[in-house]
């Protein structure tokens, strides 16, 4: 039987494979000890993100083997272990980290197989929002935009730069969402001096979006006929949708893309699991993939943006998930109740208990 850490304990496991970020920090561990919980890491926690033991020592973190922080009763990572490392939890404990399980049938059976209690950052809500999706939907959007101003340059691509020039039309660039990542994609293509138009999902998103939207920057609700009427000018299409349902219907078809410019190009930044609204692209691709070319457009779909700038990532989500971190860790290790961080639960007790997981597990024909 596994011998058990003090109860007020988090342990800090390093990543699985060539991850480089990290959850830990020196500035995270200092918000949970004032908050009265010890830390348990492992040597090398940060050196992928060029931070030394000794900055986490002076944070007051403590250097254990492997075995010993996996039997802390709260485990946080920065990604989802291996469903083989999970293995090395029991029923009674807790981990969190950035599962997306949803879209990993192993994974969401190693969670069932173990009886972990798993809360997944991503679906914590705070007034309507996901807020510890906020940096990397940001970093998302903004290299969507630099990997869309790069296929326009491809031999095959529309040959525009995306940043403004005198005596030159600017680019025409299309957003297809106003969460975090539409917003840093909106954002940073208007920066650059492309006309940028962005389309929300509904009246009320429109509204909220408008408040915050940069000069010069168009807002339009999503209806098919507008949808058509700006990929027929576009130079750029961002897709900043957040899809993760297998039955979600194709927004942009086969069909659509005969109504685009030659050498367009158009980058899926959020990857859902369904044919989303770009069955066209193919398979996820990694950074660095040469756009695939179907009916005369560039596909760019890529989902682990955040992963190829460590260091930014690192920085930037600890950053903003530190007090919900620390929330969470009151809420597993301390019994208090908080709404906010109770809808990160995905697994509990051998069930999975999150509504997205739960249909998914249906398509994988497994139980929930």
């Amino acid at each position: 039987m596994k011998s058990r850490s003090p109860d007020l304990t988090v342990g800090f496991p390093r990543e699985s494979g060539t991850e480089r970020r990290t959850i830990c920090t020196p500035a995270l561990a200092s918000a949970l000890a004032q908050a009265g919980f010890g830390i348990v890491a492992e040597p090398g926690i940060g050196d992928g993100v060029f931070i030394g033991d000794d900055a986490y020592t002076a944070a007051g973190v403590r250097f254990a083997d492997p075995e010993q922080v996996w039997a802390m009763p709260l485990v946080l990572r920065y990604k989802s272990p291996d469903p083989a490392d999970l293995g090395r939890l029991s029923a009674g404990q807790h981990i969190g980290a950035l599962f997306h399980a949803e879209g990993d049938a192993d994974l969401m059976a190693a969670l069932q197989v173990t009886g972990v209690t798993a809360w997944s950052y991503e679906f914590v809500a705070e007034n309507g929002r996901f807020p510890l999706g906020r940096p990397g939907g940001q970093i998302a959007g903004i290299q969507a935009v630099l990997a869309g101003a790069q296929a326009l340059q491809h031999p095959a691509g529309r040959g525009v730069l995306l940043a403004r020039v005198d005596g030159a039309a600017p680019a025409d660039v299309v957003v297809i969402g106003s969460g975090n990542v539409g917003t840093a994609a909106a954002r940073t293509a208007a920066a650059l001096g492309a006309q940028v138009v962005v389309l929300t999902g509904s009246d009320a998103s429109r509204d909220v979006y408008e408040q915050v939207a940069p000069y010069g920057v168009r807002v339009l609700v999503n209806s098919r006929q507008a949808l058509l009427s700006c990929l027929k000018d576009a130079d750029l299409v961002i897709g900043a949708i957040l899809v993760s349902t297998f039955d979600t219907p194709p927004m942009i078809t086969d069909v659509d893309l005969g109504v685009m410019r030659p050498g367009a190009v158009i980058v899926d930044a959020t990857c859902g699991y369904g044919t989303g609204y770009l069955p066209t692209a193919g398979p996820v691709q990694q950074p660095g993939d040469m756009p695939r070319l179907v009916g005369g457009i560039l596909h760019v779909k890529v989902d682990v943006w955040p992963a190829s700038v460590p260091v930014t990532a690192t920085a930037a989500y600890t950053d903003n998930a530190a007090p919900y971190l620390v929330r969470l860790a009151r809420t597993t290790l301390l019994g208090e109740e908080d709404p906010v961080v109770r809808a990160a639960l995905i697994a509990h007790g051998g069930y999975l208990v999150h509504p997205v997981l739960v249909q998914h597990a249906r398509f994988y024909g497994l139980r929930p």
